[in-house]
């Protein structure tokens, strides 16, 4: 069951960024994970009093909670970052990009805090994942357009991926912390606390700064934002799940399949070319998760 939690949350992921894609050009990072964090908050909620989980909030260990707690900001602060570099790139390659280093990332994060020693086939895979990054970026760096425009859209896409390593840094740094918190604590009850920390920042964050508030980007953009809310409940509620049913490394391993379905999902619903480049680099860092998972 953990496998199949840690599959879905990567098609859940990959949908949530293309969902958010489209609105408008007035949303700002802030008001995306603000309206995440409030509305998949309120989801949890509702979803903890169907299934009579919500007191089981109150039983999590301190040690947990502060774990849970802190690893919600660090992913928060990812979050926010990842919206930057969506905003500024390509989804299908912010995602693959954010999504492999992220791998990286947390296997050494893994080896350092969890004791989890890197075996052959996380070596081997990686391999594959750094070709694959290199190739989906190779198309920025050699088609982008001469002249001014096209300088602008070089520099855009290299700042696009520089955030994407920041939050791939970040979001390793939350997982080990989650994986730890979630020693001792439900997935329910964990997931709420990972929206509930946010959620209660985004409210001091709205009272300090009136143009984050949603209420000023949600008309016209309301369809875009409670779906990509919605979904991205059902991934933190994936996310915690999985790692409560399965190991940590095979965790991160599947839920980075989603550089597959970003760049899918990106062409069919985004209509983004599908370069030769893009399949390619793709299909590199593909093999390389599943070289990971083979031989871990």
């Amino acid at each position: 069951m953990g496998e199949l939690a840690a599959l879905a949350n990567a098609v859940v992921w990959a949908l949530t960024g293309v969902v958010t894609k489209g609105v408008g050009k007035n949303v700002r990072p802030t008001h995306i994970v603000a309206a995440q964090a409030w509305i998949g908050l309120a989801l949890l909620g509702v979803l903890g009093l169907l299934v009579g989980q919500i007191d089981d909030l109150w039983r999590v260990p301190f040690r947990s909670a502060l774990l849970l707690a802190g690893g919600a900001v660090i992913n928060t602060v990812g979050s926010l970052v990842f919206w930057v570099a969506i905003s500024r790139g390509r989804v299908s390659t912010v995602y693959p990009t954010t999504q492999s280093i992220f791998i990286l990332a947390s296997v050494a994060a893994g080896w350092l805090f969890l004791s989890d020693t890197p075996q052959g086939g996380v070596i081997g895979g990686a391999v594959l994942i750094i070709a694959g990054v290199v190739l989906l970026n190779w198309r920025s760096a050699n088609t982008t357009p001469g002249g001014a425009a096209g300088g602008d859209r070089a520099r855009g896409d290299y700042i696009a991926l520089m955030l994407a390593v920041i939050t791939s840094m970040l979001w390793a740094g939350g997982f080990v912390t989650t994986a730890i918190g979630l020693e001792d604590t439900a997935p329910l009850p964990a997931a709420t606390i990972r929206n509930l920390v946010p959620a209660a920042l985004f409210v001091v964050v709205s009272l300090v700064f009136p143009s984050t508030r949603i209420s000023r980007v949600y008309r016209g953009n309301t369809v875009r934002l409670t779906v990509g809310a919605t979904l991205f409940a059902v991934s933190s509620l994936s996310f915690v799940f999985a790692l409560d049913n399965a190991p940590p490394g095979v965790v991160v391993v599947l839920i980075n399949t989603s550089p597959m379905w970003a760049v899918v999902l990106a062409a069919l619903v985004l209509r983004e070319r599908l370069t030769r480049f893009a399949v390619g680099g793709a299909a590199l860092s593909l093999a390389g998760i599943f070289v990971v998972l083979a031989f871990r």
